[in-house]
């Protein structure tokens, strides 16, 4: 008599704890955790491209990371028909960050734990924007053994902003901090590249982009920037929707006398395969499209 297969294990709820298939924590595992922690939201298919090579295989070890509480899953449902259609998204569950803290040395502020159900798509959209943009060039680094040295997410800038000075139309001086969506660097064949991340989704009018642009201006113009970061070569590199907007950003920059630190490309041209080495990004001030990063 053949046994009789057990039943799949439910996506949206836990299954009780006696109920839970047996699992051991893996070094792969593990690393998952880190990065999930460190990226506060991920995707499935995020964690499936960086760790393992099916989605069959993907979906079995996250469930049993999800069902023993070692992540945590959140839907947030993008048409009707609730948990079964929508994407899951993974945090850090509480088993996790009881790892994370007991074997590997996280402090609790270093742990980012995010309540199920308590995800809006006011914050989730541009979280998982930066991260599409983290994973593609983790896996591009990858593909052209690049070391990614550092990642910074914007709440690290939060907790400790720097602060410039920026002149309004009355020629008053107000106080700005400088928060970048991310700032990353690269050790490369021609030496570490440093950049910060601003993505754009073309939802604000341009002139509330203005602000940003002479914030960057400043801030590398202060001094603060090569303090900060012991380093002077900086990039600014701006995603945005459309062509027509990247033209528009390019002309804002022209505006507060950038320079060719600030690098441009669209959201559609950027994927694993291209956002390093290919010629998708465009410098102030110039029509060529150049790779970001140099292999030969």
């Amino acid at each position: 008599m053949s046994q009789s297969k057990k039943p799949r294990l439910p996506r949206a709820k836990r299954v009780a704890e006696t109920e839970r298939p047996n699992m051991v924590l893996t070094d792969r595992d593990c690393d998952i955790l880190k990065l999930v922690n460190d990226c506060r939201l991920l995707r499935g298919s995020h964690i499936e491209s960086l760790f393992f090579q099916s989605q069959s295989t993907a979906q079995f070890r996250l469930a049993r990371l999800f069902h023993h509480e070692f992540l945590e899953r959140h839907f947030l449902s993008v048409v009707s028909g609730g948990p079964a259609s929508s994407p899951a998204l993974y945090s850090l569950g509480k088993r996790g960050a009881h790892v994370l803290i007991n074997s590997f040395g996280y402090e609790r502020s270093d742990i980012h734990v995010i309540k199920r159900d308590a995800v809006g798509w006011h914050v989730v959209e541009h979280v998982m924007m930066i991260n599409d943009v983290r994973v593609a060039i983790m896996q591009a680094c990858r593909k052209a053994a690049i070391d990614l040295l550092e990642w910074r997410e914007e709440n690290t800038f939060r907790a400790k902003p720097d602060y410039v000075d920026i002149k309004d139309k009355r020629g008053r001086l107000h106080k700005k901090p400088v928060l970048p969506d991310s700032y990353f660097c690269l050790d490369t064949p021609k030496g570490k590249a440093r950049f910060f991340l601003e993505l754009d989704r073309g939802t604000e009018v341009l002139s509330k982009v203005t602000p940003q642009l002479e914030v960057y201006e400043a801030y590398t113009a202060s001094g603060q920037y090569q303090e900060r970061f012991q380093a002077k070569s900086l990039r600014i590199l701006i995603v945005t929707t459309t062509h027509k907007r990247l033209n528009n950003l390019k002309s804002l920059a022209r505006k507060v006398e950038g320079d060719r630190k600030y690098w441009f490309t669209t959201f559609e041209q950027l994927n694993a395969q291209t956002v390093l080495t290919a010629p998708i990004w465009e410098q102030l001030d110039s029509l060529t499209h150049l790779p970001l990063i140099s292999i030969e």
